[in-house]
């Protein structure tokens, strides 16, 4: 970032008062310096293509860094636990945003669909809004998975808490003696 000031003392105007005040004032610039990188990483194949077989292995030759990808299902610690559960529910409310979104570009280019002989305009909207329906309910099922995502790891530290916190031991208490 570079910041261009004029001087205080350069002006002829500084006799009445302060035209630079805190460095931003008659003549002043501000410029920020921009700089992108993109960096594209691939996995030997063609173009970071899944390899053969990848449907029957899923994340076989996946970029597991894309926010549209869960990480593996290693659980070894609460921390595991915790962040696949945040990129399930995260992954399923982007998806459910899209898939929504989908459904309404699905339904307005159905209706703009050239009707079928002898059919009303208004059939033609009711069909167009049955078959956008059933992406919409994919959608909403999306939606309840991140939900269910989120309900996952609260019932984990729930039904886990002893385990990921373990409470002190208590102390055996002495018998009272006089």
């Amino acid at each position: 970032m570079s910041v261009n000031t004029t001087s205080p003392n350069s002006g002829a105007n500084n006799a009445g008062g302060n035209n630079n005040r805190n460095g931003f004032g008659s003549g002043a610039t501000f410029a920020p310096g921009i700089s992108i990188n993109l960096n594209k990483t691939t996995n030997g194949g063609g173009g970071g293509a899944p390899r053969p077989g990848a449907a029957a292995n899923p994340g076989t030759g996946v970029d597991r860094t894309s926010p549209l990808v869960l990480p593996e299902p290693a659980f070894y610690s609460a921390a595991d636990v915790r962040s696949y559960c945040e990129a399930l529910r995260a992954f399923a409310a982007y998806s459910a945003i899209e898939v929504e979104v989908g459904a309404e570009i699905l339904k307005a280019a159905l209706e703009q669909a050239p009707p079928v002989p002898g059919d009303h305009a208004f059939k033609a909207k009711m069909r167009a809004r049955a078959v956008a329906k059933k992406v919409s309910k994919a959608a909403d099922a999306l939606a309840d998975a991140a939900k269910d995502a989120a309900g996952a790891w609260a019932a984990f530290q729930r039904e886990y808490a002893d385990v990921m916190t373990p409470r002190p031991a208590q102390q055996q208490r002495r018998p009272f003696q006089f």
